[in-house]
């Protein structure tokens, strides 16, 4: 299921500093400290809270605007613990636009390095409240920023805890500067402006250095100082009772404040600390008013550590501290009130769209029914595609197992966790006790669409046999959804486009592709609609429509670049796409160029079946006419990818591109009996079926038969074959296999000794393929050619012969000479490598071998490594049989 925009629109404040400056005492000295960060890749700011993290840096932001410099502002709320809606926030405050777009987090990291790498100027990115998103998935994202950081980008973190961000690299290479707790401790002189500014008079120097040493520096217990003394506390007093532990002298000033304060302003603090952000609407429903935009303007007149997040000054925040130890003075006190403020705050969160303050606070309410209500109306499982899944997943921790099975949308949502976590054995067996219990009639009918739909999800990771009911009930399921549901409709309309291309219908694969593509464009979801675009690619290629193919990937290449970076994910699937196009043009340097670094990502990241199969075999294609050992290497790891994704589709293909490796290096024998043992009939009898549980197998698997009839000489039953595919390959109009079909016919013919049929149908070939440029088929097929064919095929067509087809009958000869010459030259044995073999054939050991030839056995051993990797066999048994079966031993040595 593709990524939508979850963001919407974004929290704009959280992109940019507090606008209350004027309040903040000038720290001159740390300022200068900061200067030099724009010559290191990373300044972190590590200290618990009230130590001025965030003054400090919005002191310094505003100094870097004055001055020119670039400056990116976010700060971190715990729903940014998700990846990728870090990633999307990150994307805003960096530039990206009024919204942020959800995609896989190695995308996301690439796009952002491009956008930064692109700046004219240093850029200094400042993120406040780290510890709040801390999570591993945000810590490994973040290491891959800092690593990739382009020269101009300067990274400043302000947190409570000491990220593991790998700091001892950084600091090595001086790269790193850090600001604890003892440069954040207010100096005498910073204590003495922020307390004589609140006093009515000034305080003397013992004093302030009484309070100073007493606080330890601690400038939020100075702040609160600053506080009572503005209230008129006595000074004495206050002095006087300064002691015991932080949280404790904390505490005691906050009751300092507190009790200063007339009780009606006393009750709107209260009540609206339990807020992360609060508004006039939210003081007027907390506290059963009607003016709270007034009040809220009043409060922050009194310095009552409530901070403004706009310029407008409608939204507003409390200094963390002050209010953590508030909430924890209302829920000690009146635990039925403070769950009853959580309980009206996650209604109005929720009912502005605003889920994850509105789960946050539905937690707070200790009510898991309610906690349910809330993670239920907000989608539940559609939380996931929505990019809210930490959001999802931090609700379903406090809602029981019991409560969640009487929601289907959160049982649902379970299931989708389980997929996402990659547990699909678990997640199949929920889904299906889950399907099976319920009561269909108990539900809506959309309820029991997105019960369907979420399985559909299921099934396409597990990468399941297509049935036509399948396809029926999403033809159906389209015509029954609202026009304006792009999420549900976006991932019908893909997934039924990769039904159909998965099952051979081209044509019919067309439209749902290019509707999906439009419901991504309505969702402003570019990451979506770059899938639909390799659809169409995939969809053009096996039509024989070359052109249009490589235009299709062009295009998607160039936009995935610009907005995600050239080593991104997305970048590494179009490459895939594109590697296997310029195979087929026979650009074989250019296409390894591109699955050199495409194949090692994708083995990294998340696939589908039908990505790996491009690349794996296309690379398998190249190796063929190189080194059998790399072609034996890349079906290893096909397999070793099948295994871990459990893709038994991939799997079946990696066994027949073993008889496809073992026809290649001409092991005819060895490939029958290979493909006796993967039962090869049994899986090409598959074509006859008009929906095949894998036509992709299916039809390689034809087409490895065909191979085997052939190098056996049976050309009765090539033909047999050939014939029965290319029927159904013509009414699905698979033009690329039809070329393949016609070059082994041909040869069928020339077996049979019939030669006017043969130069036909390699003529017809010629001819489908000239006009796109296609070579690959002809290269999988070297060894049924001969090269005096495409002599045979220009003569005999000569009144309709033209220059363009000339040019391509050369260009053919020279690709088959080529490929047959690199062919020969990987398999072909040194004069010690033919001795060794020798010997080895008639049954002397290694070290007898070594006597017979005078050399030491260690130089045998040398030469059979060697031997055996050209030969493609792993064993002296393998080794004399293949010599024998190829003849190879008939050679002058």
């Amino acid at each position: 299921m593709a990524p939508v925009n979850s963001l919407g629109d974004p929290i704009l404040t959280k992109i940019a500093p507090s606008a209350r400056p004027s309040q903040h005492v000038p720290r001159d000295l740390l300022i200068q400290r900061l200067a030099d960060v724009v010559s290191r890749r990373l300044t972190l700011l590590h200290a618990p809270a009230g130590y001025g993290k965030t003054s400090l840096l919005a002191q310094w932001h505003r100094l870097l605007v004055e001055r020119g410099v670039e400056v990116a502002w976010l700060t971190l709320e715990e729903e940014e613990s998700d990846a990728a809606r870090f990633a999307e926030y990150l994307m805003v405050a960096i530039g990206g636009g009024a919204s942020g777009e959800s995609m896989p987090t190695r995308a996301a990291l690439s796009a952002i390095v491009n956008r930064l790498s692109n700046a004219e100027r240093d850029t200094v990115l400042i993120l406040d409240d780290f510890h709040r998103a801390e999570s591993e998935d945000v810590l490994h994202f973040m290491r891959g920023l800092i690593k990739l950081a382009p020269a101009r980008l300067h990274i400043v973190i302000a947190s409570r805890d000491y990220p593991k961000l790998g700091q001892a690299v950084l600091a090595a290479n001086e790269d790193l500067v850090e600001i604890g707790v003892d440069d954040l401790k207010f100096t005498l002189d910073e204590a003495q402006v922020l307390l004589n500014r609140a006093a009515s008079e000034q305080l003397a120097d013992d004093d302030v250095a009484r309070l100073v040493k007493r606080t330890e520096g601690w400038p939020i217990a100075l702040q609160m100082t600053a506080l009572s003394l503005r209230k008129g506390c006595d000074r004495a007093e206050l002095i006087a009772n300064f002691s015991g532990p932080a949280w404790e002298l904390a505490s005691y000033l906050s009751e300092q404040v507190l009790a200063s304060l007339p009780p009606e302003i006393e009750n709107i603090i209260a009540r609206t600390a339990i807020l992360e952000r609060l508004n006039g609407d939210l003081v007027n429903l907390l506290c059963e008013r009607t003016d709270g935009q007034m009040m809220l303007e009043q409060l922050e007149k009194q310095h009552l550590f409530l901070m403004p997040l706009d310029s407008q000054h409608l939204t507003y925040r409390y200094h963390q501290l002050f209010a953590q130890i508030l909430r924890d003075r209302l829920a000690r006190r009146d635990p039925a009130m403070f769950r009853q403020l959580h309980r009206q705050a996650a209604n109005w969160f929720s009912s502005h769209g605003q889920m994850a303050e509105g789960v946050a606070h539905a937690i707070g309410a200790a009510d898991e029914e309610f906690l349910a209500v809330i993670l239920d109306d907000a989608g539940g499982w559609r939380m996931i595609p929505e990019g809210r899944i930490e959001t999802l997943l931090a609700g379903l921790t406090h809602v029981s197992s019991a409560t969640i099975a009487r929601y289907p949308r959160l049982t649902l949502a379970n299931v989708y966790r389980l997929i996402k976590q990659g547990e699909m054995t678990t997640a199949r067996a929920s889904y299906d006790l889950f399907r099976n219990s319920v009561d269909r009639a108990s539900l809506s009918p959309d309820l029991w669409t997105e019960v369907n739909l979420v399985g559909e999800v299921l099934s396409g990771y597990e990468n399941a046999p297509v049935k036509r009911e399948d396809l029926l009930a999403k033809e159906a399921l389209i015509l029954s959804l609202p026009s304006n549901d792009h999420l549900m409709l976006s991932n019908v309309c893909e997934t039924l486009g990769e039904k159909y291309c998965d099952c051979g219908w081209l044509e019919r694969a067309v439209e749902p592709t290019r509707r999906a593509r439009e419901h991504h464009r309505a969702l402003g979801s570019l990451y979506g609609e770059m899938f639909t675009r390799l659809l169409e690619a995939r969809i053009r290629l096996a039509q024989g429509r070359l052109d249009e193919a490589q235009v299709v990937l062009k295009e998607a290449a160039a936009d995935i670049h610009h907005a995600y970076g050239p080593r991104s994910d997305l970048a590494a699937n179009c490459a895939v796409y594109q590697a296997e196009a310029l195979f087929e043009r026979d650009s074989i340097d250019e296409a390894m160029a591109l699955l050199d670094w495409a194949l090692p990502h994708m083995e990294q990241s998340d696939g589908w079946f039908e990505i790996y199969a491009s690349g794996f075999c296309t690379a398998i294609r190249a190796a063929f006419g190189k080194s059998p050992a790399d072609a034996e290497r890349l079906i290893a790891g096909m397999r070793a990818i099948a295994d871990r994704r459990h893709l038994k589709q991939l799997q079946m293909l990696a066994d027949i591109y073993e008889v496809e490796a073992l026809i290649h290096a001409g092991r005819n024998d060895s490939a029958s009996q290979r493909a006796q043992d993967i039962g090869i009939h049994e899986l090409a009898a598959a074509m006859q079926e008009e929906i095949p549980a894998y036509r992709h197998v299916a039809l390689a698997a034809s087409v490895c038969l065909a191979k085997i009839h052939l190098c056996s000489g049976d050309h009765q039953a090539a033909l047999a074959e050939i014939d029965s595919t290319e029927r159904w390959a013509r009414q699905h109009g698979h033009g690329r296999l039809l070329i393949t079909l016609c070059i082994l016919a041909a040869h069928a013919h020339r077996l049979a000794k019939e030669p006017e049929p043969a130069i036909a149908r390699f003529d017809e070939a010629v001819g489908m393929s000239m006009f796109q440029g296609f070579i690959g088929p002809f290269l999988d097929c070297w060894r049924f050619i001969s090269l005096s064919a495409t002599i045979d095929a220009r003569h005999s067509t000569m009144r309709n012969t033209d220059r363009f087809r000339e040019n391509f009958l050369r260009r053919l000869r020279k690709s088959l000479e080529r490929h047959s010459a690199q062919s020969r030259e990987s398999t072909l044995l040194s004069a010690p490598e033919l001795s060794t073999l020798k010997h080895l054939d008639q049954g002397y050991t290694n070290k007898e071998i070594a006597r017979l030839l005078k050399i030491s056995p260690n130089t045998v051993k040398y030469h059979l490594k060697s031997l055996y990797e050209k030969l493609g066999v792993n064993s002296r048994r393998d080794a004399v049989r293949l010599s024998r079966e190829q003849k190879l031993l008939d050679r002058t040595l």
